[in-house]
């Protein structure tokens, strides 16, 4: 019976309708990454409330949290495959010892993030773009931050462990729980304790803390369907290998794209903190906005997948228009309402006028090429379906890095501090440009028709 609704499931790939189709795979990948991003969106807007150097150091901060959890991501993401694979193969012994791996791994990750921030934080901070006014603040935060950096790695890498036995809803409640823990903890921490930035950076560790111990008792009370023992521990550097080779092109887009976001804030730190603070408003508000985008095009990637392997290129083309189509209007909308009321969504994190004033500026540039943000995402999805890695990691890092980082050097001298702003619309229309290109060429090599016949 099992076989046979698994079966259907595969099989309602290549039959159903795709609007359905993108919808049901699209809403379960949106509402994890909600969940997932909902630790640094509230703790923003709790921070807010202390004032704009408070931001402002949070969004120094931000890079530095992304990174860690840009290896947490490409570790998961490879010893995920790794586990399904051997699964597939009905190799328990493997998957099993796959899980230890990772449990070690991220040990090793913990340990060094927290080494690193007890000799190198300030140094590492400054670098980052930390002008003096917000050094400290800085500081408070990311210390907490890195001494709890095991249980960052941990949670995040297991959850793509358990999503790889065949368990998603455990690892969507795992989210769920460590994510409302926060939301609860953080005004507690902030504002009743009297803790400041530093409650902030508690309450996320603790509920990081929680995240990990539920994980642990699944794993150690036998309902998972691997079994890691201390002996799986033991470094195995194939196996390591094995899940790097899958992980790393996903590590390279996240880093790639942070280093970006380093070097934004080292040049907006030349006008004052102030901007520091409103780019790290903008992008989390760009990170909430454009979740549904991301999982349209997560929700894409199993569809295409399946039809481009049964040679079904007519679905393929329907696929590809229709999530572009879904993922531009939903951009577009919300360019518009970006555009016609910053203020109002500005003021969800912070109600400081200096921030107000630049922030709304740079809102009404940086949405400008909003409309072309879906396509954009779904098209790399779409070179990631049918196997081609490197056109996918290329096309992101274009547009996070090659592009956007060089007119970050260039458009100041010109424009002065709306020049920064407009480097993001600029690398957006030009990395929209190229990727439209490669499309269209790899639709034809595969005779895929660009019209409805």
């Amino acid at each position: 019976m099992k076989e046979t609704a698994k079966k259907d499931r595969t099989h309602s790939l290549g039959e159903e309708k795709i609007i359905r189709l993108l919808l049901r795979f699209s809403l379960p990948a949106t509402l994890a990454m909600a969940v997932n991003a909902s630790y640094n969106i509230v703790d923003t807007i709790f921070v807010g409330r202390l004032g704009a150097d408070a931001i402002a150091a949070l969004s120094i901060c931000y890079p530095v949290q992304m990174l860690l959890g840009a290896i947490a991501i490409g570790t998961g993401i490879g010893a995920g495959s790794l586990i399904a694979r051997s699964l597939g193969a009905k190799d328990q012994k493997k998957a099993s010892f796959v899980a230890g791996q990772v449990f070690l791994l991220s040990l090793l990750f913990g340990l060094a993030a927290t080494l690193t921030g007890l000799f190198y934080l300030r140094p590492l901070l400054v670098l980052f773009g930390a002008t003096p006014e917000i050094l400290e603040l800085a500081v408070e935060y990311m210390s907490v931050i890195a001494n709890g950096a095991l249980f960052l790695f941990f949670i995040m890498m297991m959850n793509h462990v358990t999503r790889a036995e065949g368990n998603p809803n455990f690892s969507m409640a795992v989210m769920i729980s460590s994510a409302v823990i926060n939301i609860i903890l953080d005004p507690i921490f902030i504002f009743g304790l009297g803790m400041g930035i530093k409650g902030a950076a508690v309450a996320t560790v603790i509920a990081k803390i929680a995240g990990v111990a539920i994980q642990l008792w699944y794993f150690l009370t036998g309902r998972s369907a691997l079994s890691p023992s201390l002996k799986h521990l033991r470094p195995d550097l194939r196996i390591i290998w094995d899940i790097y080779k899958v992980g790393l092109p996903s590590l390279l887009i996240q880093i790639s794209g942070n280093l970006a976001i380093i070097i934004a804030n080292q040049i907006l730190g030349g006008f004052g903190y102030i901007p520091i603070a409103v780019m790290g408003i903008i992008l989390r508000m760009q990170m909430l906005a454009f979740m549904p985008v991301i999982g349209i095009s997560q929700g894409l990637l199993p569809i295409v997948g399946y039809n481009f392997g049964a040679k079904k290129y007519r679905r393929i083309r329907e696929a590809v228009f229709k999530g572009a189509g879904a993922g531009s209007l939903y951009s577009t909308l919300v360019g518009i309402a970006f555009f016609l009321f910053p203020g109002f969504f500005l003021k969800i994190f912070t109600g400081d006028p200096g921030v107000l004033d630049v922030g709304i500026k740079a809102v009404r540039i940086m949405v400008l090429i909003y409309p072309l943000l879906g396509p954009q995402t779904v098209s790399i999805t779409f070179f990631q379906a049918i196997g081609k890695g490197l056109p996918s990691l290329f096309l992101s890092a274009l547009r996070q890095f090659i592009l956007y980082v060089p007119l970050l050097f260039l458009l100041p001298r010109f424009f002065g501090l709306a020049g920064i702003w407009t480097a993001t619309p600029v690398a957006d229309l030009l990395a929209f440009t190229i990727t439209l290109a490669l499309v269209i060429r790899e639709f034809r090599i595969h005779g895929i028709s660009l019209s409805r016949s």
